[in-house]
């Protein structure tokens, strides 16, 4: 009985041996565990999160395939789009920084933007991290000098687009009119209008389409290199008016500001449902029409020439603007949104851009085949790709938002008849020197 007793003891001590290492085991693993779901955590947390702001994302694929690309080589950062509608981009990002949001990464829609922008320290300069990371501004062939306010640089390019003279090959085919040459004056494009005007109503055919905006009539006097918009004098516009005030109200072979105005058209829609034999229009419409076409939105049978020229001015002188993505001065991930920002501007993005019918700012031979060997792109368009000059649509200037909403008011003025071109001119003169001086 004694030793049975002794041999249950020794049992019960075996089994509580077990059962303290099989304890043991346990932690060891749970510790294990712990510490591996600790790393994990460590390692998602190292991961940063910025935040761009552009318009239109969803519509511009281009934008998706550049983030997915920089995630690729930065598996650190997260891309994370804010996308806000076009027609409304600048006001709301306005209000959005004058609040103080954080987010890290801007699209700059136009210069007048980016002047305010620049005034009120809401994007940083970026000379630092260029010339740290010894980037090569060669491929923007000067492009970026346009953003240079007081000699810093706010913004890095990633598209620069210029206008170019777009036209509908069905409707000159039809009217047996030979295409527009890569070396057109502005009368000869009048005349070529008249030539290409038909019918009414919903079968009214316009020779040219020329948009509300003010830079489609002003900014033609602008290639001209006769002033820029910011100077103050607006004499040298004159010109450009002569040219389209008569083809409105004399030739009708434009369809008229109010019209286009009162039925809210877009040169879009005008263009792409056969309404306008020709467009003057930047190059960024080379990228909707390509995905239009390819959506089977429209089958319109296109190619584009350079636009035409005043008389003693040279085939390829035109104007445009530059595009840059701007660094948050509230951001709380500078240089991560730094590396995003130099990818944008880069080789690889640009390419990108160029796949999707999108003019990049950095261009090299290898960039423009890309573009122009695009399916879809017009075969005997590449010519007109190929300028003399680009004039800067509107320079920076601490006014450029005031001075822009007055040239648009006063430009409306004009094309409607309400004001003659001298009595407008007068009055943009009147008002610019009324802008200067509250600014003091």
């Amino acid at each position: 009985m004694n030793k049975l007793f002794k041999l249950f003891s020794l049992m019960l001590t075996f089994v509580l041996i077990l059962s303290m290492f099989s304890g043991c085991s346990q932690s060891n693993k749970n510790t294990s565990t712990n510490n591996s779901n600790s790393q994990n955590v460590s390692s998602q947390s190292k991961k940063t999160t910025i935040k761009f702001v552009v318009w239109d994302y969803s519509k511009a694929p281009e934008y998706k395939d550049i983030i997915d690309a920089f995630e690729k080589e930065n598996p650190d950062i997260t891309v994370e789009p804010v996308e806000i509608a076009a027609a409304n981009y600048d006001q709301k990002l306005t209000v959005m920084l004058a609040g103080g949001d954080t987010s890290d990464v801007i699209a700059v829609k136009d210069m007048p933007s980016y002047s305010n922008y620049v005034s009120k320290n809401q994007i940083i300069s970026l000379d630092d991290y260029i010339k740290n990371d010894n980037i090569d501004m060669k491929p923007y062939n000067g492009i970026e000098n346009s953003l240079r306010i007081d000699g810093k640089i706010y913004g890095l390019p990633y598209r620069s687009d210029f206008w170019v003279l777009y036209y509908n090959k069905d409707i000159f085919d039809k009217a047996k009119v030979p295409y527009p040459s890569n070396d057109m004056t502005w009368d000869q494009f009048r005349e070529l209008a008249k030539k290409l005007t038909s019918g009414s109503g919903n079968n009214q055919i316009w020779g040219a389409y020329i948009h509300t905006w003010k830079s489609a009539v002003m900014d033609w006097a602008v290639a001209d290199k006769k002033g820029t918009l910011v100077d103050g004098n607006y004499e040298f516009l004159k010109p450009a008016y002569d040219v389209f005030l008569p083809m409105q109200n004399i030739d009708k072979s434009i369809m008229p500001l109010s019209v286009a105005k009162a039925s809210n058209s877009s040169y879009t829609g005008v263009f792409e449902t056969g309404k306008a034999a020709m467009l003057p229009m930047g190059t960024w419409f080379i990228g909707t029409l390509l995905t239009d076409k390819k959506a089977g939105n429209t089958n319109v049978n296109w190619s584009i020439v350079k636009a035409p020229h005043f008389p003693g001015g040279k085939a390829g002188m035109t104007f445009g603007n530059v595009t840059p993505v701007a660094i948050n001065s509230a951001s709380k991930n500078k240089d991560a949104a730094w590396k995003f920002v130099k990818f944008m501007g880069s080789e690889e993005a640009a390419k990108i851009l160029a796949r999707h019918g999108v003019m990049p700012a950095y261009r090299t031979d290898d960039v423009m085949n890309t573009y122009t060997n695009t399916e879809g792109f017009p075969s005997d368009g590449k010519d007109a790709l190929v300028t003399e000059s680009v004039q800067i649509e509107f320079p920076p200037d601490k006014d450029g938002a005031a001075i822009d909403q007055m040239l648009q008011e006063e430009h409306e003025l004009i094309m409607i008849g309400q004001n003659s071109v001298d009595k407008g001119i007068a009055e943009m003169n009147k008002r610019f020197k009324e802008i200067r001086n509250q600014s003091k």
